[in-house]
């Protein structure tokens, strides 16, 4: 009798133990996206920026006003692909 309440009480170890980890992951994987959706903002907004400084730019065809705002979308772009990157190993295991 005792063996099957330890075989019982393995099961449910067991599931327990898979349900944490499908929980952890699922909880990962949000913060993944939601970082995703963070860096994909930030690109967005460097976007209209860069815009703006054209048009501020090229309205007197003054200097060149571009590298930080380039720097910013390159940096995010390269975030975006390493975070898309751990997502998709995260959904590989």
């Amino acid at each position: 009798m005792s063996d099957i309440f330890e075989k019982v009480s393995d099961a449910f170890t067991t599931t327990a133990n898979v349900i944490s980890d499908k929980a952890r992951e699922v909880s990962e994987l949000s913060a993944l996206r939601g970082r995703v959706r963070g860096q994909k903002k930030i690109v967005e907004e460097e976007y209209m920026e860069i815009g703006r400084q054209y048009y501020e730019a090229h309205k007197e065809e003054e200097g060149n006003y571009y590298a930080s705002s380039m720097a910013k979308i390159t940096d995010a772009l390269k975030e975006i692909e390493r975070l898309e990157e751990d997502i998709k190993n995260i959904k590989e295991k």
